[in-house]
Formats: structure tokens, C-alpha cells, sequence
């Protein structure tokens, strides 16, 4: 397909929720602030669309159905460069299992208001996606595919 003019690639690896993996890269919509400023992979997979478009690394493309993906994985595509955000950003360590029984250990940062600040509270925002870092790289793990989650903390 030629008409990715409009996007950003980043490498990712999606694993359906059969265990089907796939390689190759993401198209994440750039923005029209910063020509280097594209979207998020968690901002593209938590938009109202319900496919998105992975290009293959074999070749061709593959129109992925949200709702059939466990978790893609990105390398951390680039570190938050505001250090007030950072600084009030809560981490929280957690054990993810999924409908599979693989399970995913790592932290999620987040910001959320004072009152409503707990683990839970972020993972029944707004989203099918929630986001969990694993040794530099980003997992972005749909929860109806999620089993049950342990705080490790």
C-alpha cells in the first residue's frame, strides 16, 4: 500500500489472542504540530477505529481487528521530555496474566486526580488498551483479553 503519507512507523510485535504473533510496523498518525511528533501506539490502538494497519515484515499489509489482539510490544519509543509530568506520574508494579495464562511483569506510569489515584482507578479509565513497561520495552495489553492483574508493590 502506497498511501502512508500522513503516518509515522514504529517496529512492533502483535500477539493475537490465539497466540498468532505478528512482526512488523505500525502506522501512527502524525501530528500537525511537529512533523517528528506522531501519535502514541497506545493512542492509535485506544482510538474509536476498530482495525488498524500493521505492515508486515515479510511484505504486504495485515488490517489487525483490535478486538482479536492481546499485546503489541514497542521498543519505548521516545522518553517523556517534561520533567513536571514525569515527577507527578505514580508507578505502580504489576503482574498482568492473560486469558492464555502468559503473564507480563512490569510497571505502568500514571497520572490520575488525588482522590482517585490507585491502580484500579487507571485501569477502569477510559480505553480498551493500558500500557505496561517490561525491561525498555512498552506492552500495550487490551484488558478483555486480561485474566487478573497483581499489584506487585
Amino acid at each position: 500500500m502506497s498511501d502512508w503519507g500522513a503516518t509515522q512507523q514504529a517496529a512492533a510485535r502483535v500477539v493475537l489472542a490465539e497466540g498468532v504473533v505478528l512482526a512488523g510496523h505500525l502506522h501512527l498518525l502524525a501530528r500537525t504540530m511537529s512533523p517528528s511528533d506522531a501519535e502514541s501506539p497506545l493512542e492509535m490502538l485506544n482510538r474509536e477505529e476498530l482495525f488498524f494497519a500493521l505492515t508486515l515484515n515479510g511484505g504486504g499489509v495485515a488490517l489487525i481487528s483490535k478486538a482479536q489482539v492481546a499485546v503489541v510490544s514497542c521498543q519505548e519509543l521516545a522518553p517523556s521530555d517534561d520533567p513536571d509530568r514525569t515527577s507527578v506520574a505514580k508507578l505502580v508494579a504489576l503482574a498482568v496474566e492473560l486469558t492464555d495464562g502468559v503473564e507480563y511483569r512490569g510497571h505502568c506510569s500514571f497520572e490520575l486526580p488525588p482522590s482517585r489515584s490507585r491502580a484500579l482507578d487507571y485501569l477502569n479509565g477510559p480505553g480498551r488498551f493500558f500500557t505496561l513497561e517490561t525491561d525498555g520495552m512498552m506492552q500495550y495489553i487490551n484488558k478483555s483479553q486480561v485474566r487478573h492483574i497483581r499489584p506487585l508493590d
